[in-house]
């Protein structure tokens, strides 16, 4: 139903519930950092079921990047505002009731200060997230999908509850000193 396989969502809540670490999904990305100038600032390459897709990152100017590709941030905000959008999406589904179009919208102040380190305000204080759909269903319904889509949207979740972070940074390990030969030592 619009784009939602409900038959493999309905098995996973299945299995799910038979079996609760079957919904557990490893996560490792990784991205490295381009030292061309003008280059984005850094690029990797995001696995998913059908392939891979490759992401560039880079500050806008005024933080020290080219602007060549979305701020880090960006893909935050927007990755948040499309799992909102599709976990509404797939509880109207569930609901059996029929989405004949979606668009979500975000909105927020970004302050820079504080990664510029010139006070330490909070970069972002506020994220309005906004969907507009069309659906033949009553305001009290869509309502319940909304009640619904906010308990349960993973985006939700992360930006209303601390999440345990930890951060390290591993020097490379010391490569091998390229040594010359001299004259004498050359075969």
């Amino acid at each position: 139903m619009h784009n939602v396989n409900l038959e493999t969502l309905l098995h996973t809540v299945e299995q799910g519930t038979a079996d609760p670490a079957s919904l557990r999904q490893p996560v490792e990305l990784s991205g490295e950092w381009q030292t061309r100038v003008g280059a984005p600032q850094v690029q990797g390459r995001i696995p998913y079921p059908g392939g891979e897709v490759e992401f560039s990152c880079d500050f806008p100017p005024q933080l020290g990047g080219s602007g060549s590709a979305p701020n880090p941030l960006a893909y935050c905000l927007w990755g948040g505002l499309a799992c909102y959008a599709m976990t509404f999406a797939t509880e109207a589904a569930r609901e059996g009731i029929e989405l004949r179009a979606l668009r979500g919208v975000i909105t927020t102040e970004v302050n820079q200060s504080r990664a510029l380190g010139v006070d330490e305000q909070p970069p972002v204080e506020q994220v309005d997230w906004h969907l507009e759909i069309e659906a033949d269903a009553p305001a009290e319904t869509i309502d319940a999908l909304k009640e619904r889509a906010d308990a349960r949207c993973p985006g939700v979740y992360c930006l209303r509850n601390p999440i345990s972070l930890a951060t390290t940074v591993s020097p490379q390990a010391q490569l091998p000193r390229q040594t010359h030969l001299n004259e004498k030592e050359k075969p």
